[in-house]
């Protein structure tokens, strides 16, 4: 893939989904010489309020795992954590397509929309939006697991569900270097058997790879390719 991606822009909702989808991959083709941008459209973990927890921005922490992953570029947004339903589409498509604009990618990497997370959704149809056909150099948008969202979509019994078609393998130091960047977000990286652990990620890491006959492995749904 490295040879005709030049410029990626990795969409998410929250700081850490872009770590959890695709930090393994990331970090691949950043060493591969692929300039990557980072658009985050929130900033905190506001939802956690409801449970009487401290929130917390995640600013700090997006710029640290992103300097680990080999991130360029980073644009974090204001937008409120579990919040994105009071949004307008409009608005979260604007957003979106600003980033295309300026950064001129020709790859986007988003959150998927076969997921239990709202947000996750969202962004996801955003990114679509601003990657459509014939509105910008755009030629491949694919989407990313994020596991504790995505699988649970499936557990839940979501009628569509993640399909990967795409397998990007990684070698450990990709896939350590995952690790490192969710460190970064503190709390956010759970005990086992969490799949945000530690040992969560690897064992993930390990049955993508598995499907391919690979040690360690990335999957993704590829939306749309033009090559």
């Amino acid at each position: 893939m490295h040879t005709l991606t030049r410029r990626l822009l990795v969409v998410g909702a929250h700081g850490d989904d872009e770590t959890l989808g695709a930090g393994g991959t990331i970090a691949r083709l950043a060493d591969e010489g692929v300039t990557v941008s980072l658009c985050i459209l929130t900033n905190d973990d506001g939802s956690r309020s409801a449970a009487g927890a401290e929130v917390t921005n995640r600013a700090d922490a997006i710029e640290l795992a992103a300097k680990t992953l080999g991130i360029e570029r980073v644009r974090v947004h204001e937008f409120g954590d579990n919040r994105l339903d009071t949004v307008s589409h409009l608005e979260l498509n604007q957003v979106v397509e600003r980033e295309v604009r300026e950064f001129e990618p020709d790859t986007i990497f988003a959150t998927s929309m076969c997921d239990l997370s709202t947000d996750h959704a969202l962004v996801s149809r955003a990114a679509r939006v601003a990657g459509r056909p014939g509105k910008g150099p755009v030629r491949e948008v694919r989407t990313f697991e994020i596991r504790s969202a995505t699988d649970v979509g499936e557990a839940s019994g979501l009628p569509v569900t993640f399909r990967p078609n795409c397998w990007q393998i990684l070698d450990e130091s990709h896939l350590e270097r995952k690790i490192e960047a969710l460190r970064a977000y503190g709390k956010e990286l759970e005990p086992w058997p969490n799949p945000r652990s530690e040992r969560g990620v690897r064992a993930l890491a390990e049955y993508r790879g598995s499907q391919v006959s690979a040690g360690l492995a990335e999957a993704f749904e590829i939306v749309r390719s033009v090559r």
